[in-house]
């Protein structure tokens, strides 16, 4: 039997409209779509920072011929008209879902590296193009996801973690800490949540109404199948509840219409990513050249 290749290919979105407005009613006729150069590329988790009237947009960047992450960052005018992109951050291993934050005038990065084991934070020391690990988050913690906000006085962090049974797109992990450079702390009843719709971080947590509201990817039909926001009515050490408050669905472009897995405010704009499903055979071809490609280093080594 002929092996049957389902490939998600992501393209994101800049949304004129800042996030408490989007989750109210997004306006399809205000985005801004990014698309990759080549086929079977993809862009996706973005996230953003606006710095000098510049709005600098982080995204992973994968191609299919190579299938490992990068993080890049396309640069924009304050009319969200494109400068620039160049890639930012590679690693041996994958990277993707580059959470921006900035603490204290400093910016720093937490991207995703879980087949490594580990999960970095990063400071920028030229930016956006240079940066440097300062700290692993959680000792030998290889966390999927990361996302952290402020919250009266302690920060928090959202995250999953990798295994069986799909125990990434279920299983939602909590950590605080005083700063966040400083040690985190487990929250008493880690994993928090068991439940495929409402527990996978997928995008910047946001204040509402005075309490920390989460976008989350729902992958009950696919992975990153859509976001929902649920809103944590409360957050301690020892305590933890959620209520899902909104869905925001795949409908948002035309053809890409198969996913939704990241929504982060950034001011007044909302970054999103929307995926379809390609079944095309094609992809088999670029396996071949992929795995081709991994024995030409060990061919030119062969002394004949």
């Amino acid at each position: 039997m002929k092996k049957k290749y389902e490939t998600d290919l992501w393209i994101v979105g800049i949304v004129k409209q800042p996030i408490l407005e989007f989750i109210k009613k997004p306006n399809k006729k205000e985005i801004i779509w990014l698309y990759p150069e080549n086929s079977y590329q993809f862009i996706a988790d973005p996230f953003g920072i606006w710095q000098n009237n510049k709005l600098y947009l982080f995204v992973e960047f994968l191609d299919y011929r190579y299938k490992k992450g990068r993080i890049d960052c396309i640069i924009f005018d304050k009319n969200l008209k494109k400068i620039s992109s160049q890639n930012v951050l590679k690693n041996k291993s994958h990277l993707s879902y580059p959470f921006i934050i900035k603490d204290e005038d400093k910016i720093y990065m937490i991207p995703e590296s879980s087949k490594s084991g580990k999960t970095f934070i990063y400071e920028s020391v030229d930016f956006p193009l240079r940066w440097k690990k300062i700290k692993e988050v959680i000792p030998n913690t290889a966390m999927i996801d990361t996302s952290v906000i402020k919250y009266e006085n302690k920060w928090w962090m959202f995250y999953s973690l990798p295994g069986k049974n799909g125990r990434a797109l279920r299983e939602l992990y909590v950590a605080y800490s005083d700063s966040l450079l400083g040690n985190w702390k487990l929250h008493n009843n880690n994993p928090v949540s068991n439940d495929i719709e409402l527990s996978r971080p997928g995008g910047r947590p946001f204040i509402l109404d005075n309490l920390i509201h989460l976008p989350v990817q729902d992958s009950r039909k696919t992975y990153g199948g859509q976001v929902n926001i649920i809103k944590l009515s409360e957050l301690t050490p020892k305590a933890f509840k959620a209520v899902k408050i909104k869905t925001i669905k795949p409908n948002l472009h035309r053809l890409f219409s198969d996913g939704l897995h990241t929504v982060t405010g950034c001011e007044d704009v909302t970054l999103i990513d929307c995926k379809k499903q390609d079944f095309s055979s094609s992809r088999r071809w670029i396996d071949w050249q992929r795995r081709i490609g991994r024995f030409i280093p060990l061919i030119r080594n062969i002394k004949l």
